[in-house]
């Protein structure tokens, strides 16, 4: 695919991965418009990617302002793109959010907001896009699942099971574009150097960390130069880095037997660290209306 004069739509485009991404897009050729909450976020990487653009003058690089875990954003930004003539050529989806922690310490608010951004802002995206590229019977979508997408990883319940969720949906929905001509793929991106790690980083479960161990964090840029490269060729599945390859590999091959090696890791850093973490008398008060409980009660 070449990439120059496509129309590339980019949600989660003001920073991380998304922003890496539109830079490169614009790098290429493409006409970009970013889809982001946050406007003086948008203004701020409009910039970066229109001085990254071979044709500044000649090509479309714009923002929206949406949350596109909001259906009616999502929805009025694409009329908005569609009523224009802008219909998308491409179509990226980067919006997510990731809140770690322990599963019985996490609110549900917490699994909610994350299923509704990471899940519900893909598949409202999709929804609206894909009948515009099915109707031409071209075009290109890529969903963003994540390494914690297809192993389950200490402190990432509500993470984990948004991006097992975008995996399962973008398998079936790359079975049902394919019959008219719209290609699907979806990323599998290792931790990646963004904002959003940094924020995780500051609440990451001991054992979450332990996981990380020495895994190499890649760049945004280096992420993006790569999945681009991915979609260009037609790929499906898309695993920057070696070690996502290794892992992904690892977990077909062994299966369950993953598990084993990944509990061992935790359990060692726990013994270290003097056993699991208590649970807390305030959360069975709020739970049970039980007072000076500890963990070890029956």
């Amino acid at each position: 695919m070449d990439f120059a004069g496509k129309k590339a739509l980019v949600t989660g485009g003001s920073s991380g991965i998304g922003k890496a991404t539109a830079k490169a897009l614009a790098a290429a050729g493409a006409h970009v418009c970013i889809i982001a909450r946050t406007p003086g976020k948008i203004d701020e990487a409009l910039e970066e990617i229109r001085s990254a653009a071979v044709d500044p003058s000649g090509q479309t690089i714009m923002g929206k302002p949406a949350d596109v875990s909001d259906y009616a954003q999502a929805r009025a930004v694409v009329r908005e793109l569609v009523q224009a003539g802008w219909e998308p050529d491409l179509l990226f989806n980067f919006a997510g959010i990731a809140h770690p922690g322990y599963f019985h310490e996490l609110p549900l608010d917490v699994f909610r907001r994350t299923m509704e951004t990471n899940f519900f802002g893909t598949l409202h995206m999709c929804k609206l896009v894909a009948p515009l590229m099915m109707r031409r019977r071209q075009g290109h979508i890529l969903n963003t699942s994540s390494v914690a997408g297809f192993i389950g990883v200490f402190g990432y319940t509500a993470y984990g099971a948004s991006k097992f969720a975008v995996r399962g949906f973008t398998d079936v929905l790359r079975s049902e574009l394919k019959p008219y001509g719209v290609r699907v793929s979806i990323l599998f991106p290792p931790d990646t150097d963004t904002p959003q790690l940094w924020e995780e980083n500051k609440i990451k479960p001991a054992e979450t960390r332990a996981l990380a161990g020495t895994v190499k964090v890649m760049s945004p840029e280096e992420v993006a130069r790569q999945l681009l490269r991915g979609v260009a060729q037609g790929q499906y599945i898309i695993l920057p880095g070696l070690e996502s390859k290794l892992v992904y590999t690892a977990a077909g091959l062994l299966g369950a037997k993953l598990h084993w090696f990944l509990d061992a890791i935790v359990r060692k850093n726990q013994r270290e660290r003097g056993g699991p973490p208590p649970v807390r008398d305030e959360l069975l008060a709020e739970l049970y209306g039980l007072q000076g409980q500890t963990d070890t009660d029956g």
